[in-house]
């Protein structure tokens, strides 16, 4: 028996497996829906694509942040195995946005990059390097039991990059990290007054999150808008939605 779609997805589920899927269109028309229902006015296409960013920025730092306290919980050996799925399931969700990139250092800093999100390791001449305070660093090259050394780097953080130990002026750093995600954005033409989407816009940029956040995004940006929801709101605006839209494909 063939797997029901869900009427929330249904947009997503027509007949044409081939077709162009624009979540962010949906989304803002269930948004939309959602403040007309409650008479809360109109968002314009600028409101909304500013609301989109923050949600969508604000739902990704999630995961970075419960995903780093998993994983201190782990490595402390304290992470109950209830929570061992999760953090595949947060990796596998962050995997996408993960990148290598080589460092040159520049005035003995090396430079953090500009869409990096957080760090997750770095590498020095090879070998992992250990994260220390700037001041823990000092202390550490001062011992010859605990000097950094290649087979034992450590770097230290600060806003404008990385300061490692031991130092060479040639060698590069290999940084793995989250990046960030690029800024949703609706984009549209103006047909008579009214705004009509337009994904050939040389602008325009779908959300990146998975399909399956997408209420999490619309009651997101609905509080953006000032409008407190329930999941259950949320799925009834939906389902408004899927129901115009079978009949626009009907």
């Amino acid at each position: 028996m063939p797997k029901r779609c869900p009427s929330f997805f249904l947009y997503f589920c027509g007949k044409d497996k081939h077709m162009a899927i624009h979540k962010i269109d949906y989304v803002r028309d269930v948004v939309l829906t959602a403040l007309n229902k409650e008479n809360r006015g109109f968002l314009t296409p600028e409101q909304f694509n500013l609301y989109a960013k923050n949600a969508q920025q604000e739902i990704f730092s999630l995961y970075g942040a419960e995903h780093a306290k998993l994983v201190g919980l782990k490595n402390a050996r304290r992470l109950s195995a209830d929570h061992g799925d999760r953090v595949k399931q947060l990796e596998d969700l962050l995997d996408g946005f993960v990148k290598t990139g080589s460092i040159s250092q520049s005035g003995g800093v090396y430079p953090k990059p500009s869409d990096m999100q957080y760090p997750l390791y770095l590498k020095y001449g090879g070998v992992e390097a250990q994260k220390v305070k700037g001041a823990k660093m000092i202390y550490l090259s001062m011992s010859n039991l605990t000097a950094p050394s290649a087979s034992y780097p450590v770097y230290a953080e600060s806003e404008s990059g990385y300061t490692l130990s031991p130092y060479t002026s040639t060698q590069s750093l290999d940084l793995v990290y989250v990046r960030e995600m690029v800024d949703p954005k609706w984009t549209y033409e103006v047909i008579g007054e009214d705004p009509v989407f337009n994904p050939s816009a040389v602008d325009y940029q779908d959300f990146e999150l998975p399909l399956d956040e997408t209420p999490k995004l619309i009651i997101t940006i609905l509080k953006y808008a000032g409008l407190t929801v329930r999941d259950v709101d949320v799925v009834n605006a939906a389902g408004s939605m899927d129901a115009v839209l079978t009949q626009k494909e009907s």
